[in-house]
């Protein structure tokens, strides 16, 4: 039900024609831009911000915008240079903590940003602040045609975290609807160890939505893209022609992964990559953590995962909770260590399908599945997991080209 209904708004949204409110602003250069989102803060009656077509603006400071209203950014293929706008504080340990970014939007509102790219930015490129009292529906924010590269931190960070700067539990009510649709997030995260080219902060009550379409996410120096969700509340991700490659180098003490999914807390995770490339990154290829009260259940078709530096698709789910997954047409070729593992650590099964999946050149096991009360324990509490193969073919594996498995039964 979930992808269906989230494919339903989202090639809606890819076929309508986007309109100009009834309110809009004209901008051409950094005093226009700076005033018209001023005036937006002010004036809830203003709508939408309109950049005269193939702009190119410099950004001196961020560009804050508080207002109370929706508020539509229509960039005709404009640019904005972010290289001058705000600065971090950088550690000895290279991590960073800013408030600021090029673009920052302060809302619990809808955000709808078209055909605008953000560059060099010295801090994050596009970020979206949720109020920590905000209340009512899920906050939506849709990239259509948006193109975020070489910010130092964050290409796009939806924030609704109430503590410090990526740190602690609490947030608001609201969960976050996230649509990208023909967009791109390429060398950001440059900067400082640990910053994404997509990166939501989720906390308190609500859940993450994400649907990303003809996507690439790219070369970023963090995870390409990390969804992380604490308290309650489900993430629920669908990828569809989406690429993630050659991300994570940032830090060679501790590298980062193509797609990176934490939900802590009650919550389950939802997951369909469908056309999905995830090459090169320099730990996992996708990355899949849950804990607490909640299922993983992932769907995966057409899949290719090559090069990656530790595993290729990793799911771990640790306490009361199952894996459900179901993968058809996944090729992983040339992972740093096993090309598919997952593990279910604690009250909870695996269920796995797995048709014409291929996994060739491991640096250790081609397959593992293992289901654990506690971790390699010497007699199995639990009832037996199921893993169904149909035209499963696994070569070159250097620990071995049989399914590793541990309390699972394979059919």
């Amino acid at each position: 039900m979930f992808i269906k209904s989230i494919l339903a708004l989202s090639v809606a949204s890819v076929l309508a024609n986007p309109s100009i409110a009834s309110s809009s602003i004209s901008v051409s250069d950094e005093d226009s831009l700076r005033a018209a989102v001023e005036s937006a803060s002010l004036d809830s009656s203003i709508r939408s911000i309109e950049f005269e077509r193939n702009s190119r603006i410099q950004l001196t400071a961020p560009v804050v915008f508080t207002g109370s209203q929706a508020l539509s950014i229509l960039g005709n293929g404009s640019v904005v240079d972010g290289a001058l706008a705000g600065e971090f504080v950088l550690d000895d340990d290279l991590t960073a903590t800013t408030e600021d970014g090029s673009l920052v939007f302060n809302t619990s509102e809808a955000l709808t940003i078209r055909n605008l790219s953000v560059i060099n930015s010295a801090t994050r490129g596009i970020v979206v602040n949720i109020p920590s009292d905000a209340v009512g529906s899920d906050v939506a924010v849709t990239l259509d045609g948006v193109r975020i590269r070489n910010s130092a931190l964050f290409g796009l960070h939806i924030d609704d975290n109430s503590d410090e700067f990526d740190d602690g539990q609490s947030g608001s009510e609201v969960g976050v609807y996230l649509q990208v649709l023909f967009s791109s997030f390429t060398e950001n995260g440059t900067g400082a160890i640990d910053f994404d080219g997509v990166r939501v902060d989720e906390r308190g009550e609500g859940d993450i939505t994400a649907f990303f379409f003809n996507t690439r996410i790219n070369a970023n120096g963090g995870d390409g893209m990390e969804l992380d969700e604490a308290g309650n509340g489900d993430v629920a991700a669908s990828l569809l022609n989406v690429t993630l490659r050659n991300n994570g180098n940032f830090n060679p003490e501790d590298l980062d992964d193509g797609f990176d999914i934490d939900e802590a807390g009650e919550g389950n995770v939802l997951l369909t990559l469908n056309n999905v490339k995830l090459n090169g990154n320099l730990d996992e290829g996708l990355d899949v953590d849950e804990a607490g009260e909640g299922n993983v259940d992932v769907r995966l078709r057409k899949v290719t995962a090559v090069g990656n530096a530790d595993e290729a698709i990793k799911i771990d789910e640790e306490d009361e909770g199952d894996i459900n997954a179901n993968l058809r047409k996944v090729t992983v070729r040339r992972s740093g260590d096993d090309g598919i593992q997952f593990t279910e650590l604690g009250e909870g099964k695996i269920d796995a399908k797995l048709s014409r999946v291929v996994v060739t050149g491991s640096a250790k096991f081609g397959i593992k599945l293992e289901q654990w009360f506690v971790e390699d324990e010497s007699t199995s509490v639990e009832s037996e997991g199921r893993a169904r193969i149909n035209r499963v073919r696994l070569s070159g594996n250097a620990d071995g080209d049989e399914i590793l498995v541990n309390n699972i039964e394979i059919k």
